[in-house]
């Protein structure tokens, strides 16, 4: 019975290992004025400092594929030593699809997925906040860690999504 049930755990963790699925979605997180700390959730790390810090925002949105979103996170600016950004692993061919807004009411920004060496992978351009939902899509191109960032000033991210 033993050698079946770590037969059987190893089965899991090796599935586990090989398949990165998983969502990111700031519906999940609680509303906060500052973080200053890492958060994990899903498998996916928000990266915060006490100078870098970020908010969970209570919000009323619906995506353009019918996602419904209560929070979204916000960045605040450009990532900064590893700070404000959503860090998470990926395996080659899935596809990542990221959900978000511009921090400002008045102009639109951009939203990066990015390899761990910066690479940028994908684009998001994102409508004013008070516009729709924006959505980006990518294939992951190998296996790694891979992250969320904003290009240049504040953007919501409302959810990450791989498979």
């Amino acid at each position: 019975m033993k050698k079946i049930l770590a037969a059987v755990s190893t089965f899991l963790l090796i599935g586990a290992i090989a398949f990165a699925e998983g969502s990111f979605l700031a519906n999940d997180l609680e509303t906060s004025e500052s973080v200053t700390e890492a958060i994990a959730l899903n498998g996916f790390t928000v990266n915060a400092s006490k100078d870098k810090d970020v908010r969970v925002k209570n919000t009323s949105k619906v995506a353009p594929d019918g996602k419904s979103f209560k929070k979204c996170l916000d960045l605040r600016g450009k990532q900064s030593n590893g700070a404000r950004t959503i860090k998470f692993s990926a395996k080659k061919g899935e596809t990542v699809t990221v959900y978000g807004n511009s921090g400002s009411k008045t102009d639109d920004r951009t939203i990066l997925v990015q390899t761990a060496k910066k690479k940028t992978i994908l684009k998001v351009p994102v409508k004013i906040y008070t516009g729709e939902i924006s959505m980006g899509e990518v294939k992951i191109p190998e296996d790694g860690d891979y992250q969320v960032c904003s290009e240049d000033k504040g953007v919501y991210v409302y959810g990450i999504i791989v498979k």
